[in-house]
């Protein structure tokens, strides 16, 4: 059924969807890095059902749409997760049972979903999008093949995803966003399940105030500054005056809150790492100015790491900031534990208030990745930076070989230099 430009009867247009959750990937996963938000997942998926909702829709669909998501599709290994299964029926999903088929523990849940999937492109009901969960990379001609029927995909993958899976997606959802407004506790009203009325929808005298308090405060930190101000300083500052929350007053990203401001003359700079400037008073961003920096000072060890960069997603980053960087998790989980969103939170503060050119999806892929080394922060009495340094290191070259890229050893040596190591003592 041709569902463009229907509107429901209360003037929403509505979006169809279908949820896979391949439920092993993201659990165990989520485990590894913040089993508090795994045990939330498994035995609350209402909470995280209630976000899924409204995540991203005003940014992919625009004002007065709501997402329905009318399929639920939980593939469950019994064996091990058993104990979890009441949860995800209780909260009206259908849960597929996949035990191991193999003496390693293969399941079949990868097929199943396939197979699902595909069915649901004939359903009589017209999905408009399919909302998959799992970071498995298997997944990515499913996508493909779903992006050739016009559908829109939303993957979730915890950790570490195949560029190529990445690729194939319409949006992928942050991990960072799912763990801190799906999975922290919190209470449910501050992501309703559908939204307000039409009426109700309108600028409010509340809106407005935001919009001309965050213009107010951009407009000033221009104005004091002798040079373009980076984004990431504007963010950290906007958060602390007006206590935005993770959604940005329901814009979602910093920079559609930003683009919503009235900030008159000035203009907002796409070069890395962005920059809000005054054409009159400051000379334009360079290109790539971090980046010529880092080929400048380091030119044979831009291009190894910027060939990782590309291949895995790694920070490029210089190597001073990678050194900042890791003594800044270093200090802050000596000094307050590990906690993921916390820990995230508070490193990229620092990164800011230091100057330090690293974003918060920066941090969070460097935690996942130390953790994913062989060394949870969790688990660590005191942490060592040269552990922390070994730790990352084993991941990036775990991710070069994932992608056939094999480090030869004068690779190897380009990778200390990268992180500040001294090579002698791995």
């Amino acid at each position: 059924m041709d569902r463009r430009g229907f509107r429901n009867q209360y003037g929403f247009e509505e979006v169809y969807s279908a949820l896979f959750v391949d439920f092993d990937n993201i659990y165990t996963r989520l485990e590894e890095i913040e089993p508090a938000a795994a045990h939330v997942f498994a035995t609350n998926p209402q909470r995280w059902l209630k976000w899924l909702e409204t995540h991203a829709v005003r940014m992919l669909y625009g004002e007065g749409v709501r997402r329905r998501i009318l399929m639920r599709c939980c593939y469950l290994n019994p064996h091990c997760y058993h104990q979890f299964r009441p949860f995800f029926i209780r909260a009206a999903f259908n849960v597929i049972d996949c035990p191991p088929l193999t003496n390693q523990g293969k399941t079949s849940a990868d097929i199943h979903l396939v197979m699902d999937a595909m069915d649901t492109l004939s359903h009589k009901t017209h999905f408009d999008e399919f909302i998959i969960l799992s970071g498995d990379a298997d997944f990515t001609p499913l996508l493909i093949r779903l992006q050739e029927h016009a559908r829109r995909t939303l993957v979730l993958s915890v950790g570490y995803a195949s560029p190529a899976y990445t690729a194939a997606s319409s949006w992928r959802i942050r991990e960072d966003w799912f763990v801190q407004q799906a999975l922290e506790e919190k209470g449910l009203e501050e992501y309703p399940a559908q939204p307000q009325t039409e009426q109700e929808e309108k600028p409010t005298a509340d809106t407005t105030d935001i919009i001309n308090r965050g213009s107010d405060v951009v407009k000033k930190m221009v104005q004091d500054s002798s040079s373009p101000v980076p984004l990431a300083q504007l963010s950290h500052n906007l958060q602390k005056e007006l206590d935005a929350g993770h959604d940005w007053f329901g814009y979602g990203r910093f920079r559609e809150f930003l683009e919503a401001l009235e900030l008159g003359e000035l203009e907002i700079s796409n070069v890395v790492p962005g920059y809000v400037y005054d054409p009159g008073r400051h000379d334009e961003p360079e290109e790539t100015s971090v980046r010529a920096e880092f080929k400048t000072q380091y030119p044979e060890l831009f291009d190894f790491a910027l060939r990782v960069h590309r291949l895995t997603d790694v920070p490029l980053l210089m190597p001073v900031h990678y050194n900042q960087l890791l003594q800044f998790i270093v200090d802050e989980v000596n000094e307050n534990g590990f906690f993921l969103t916390n820990t995230s939170r508070n490193v990229r503060d620092k990164c800011v208030e230091a100057g330090v050119p690293v974003g918060r999806a920066h941090v969070n892929f460097v935690l996942v990745g130390i953790s994913r080394g062989g060394y949870p922060l969790s688990e660590q009495d005191v942490v060592e930076l040269d552990e922390v340094k070994k730790a990352f290191m084993r991941n990036v070259k775990d991710l070069c070989s994932r992608t056939q890229f094999d480090l030869r050893s004068d690779e190897i040596r380009l990778l200390f230099e990268w992180m500040s190591f001294k090579q002698e003592k791995e």
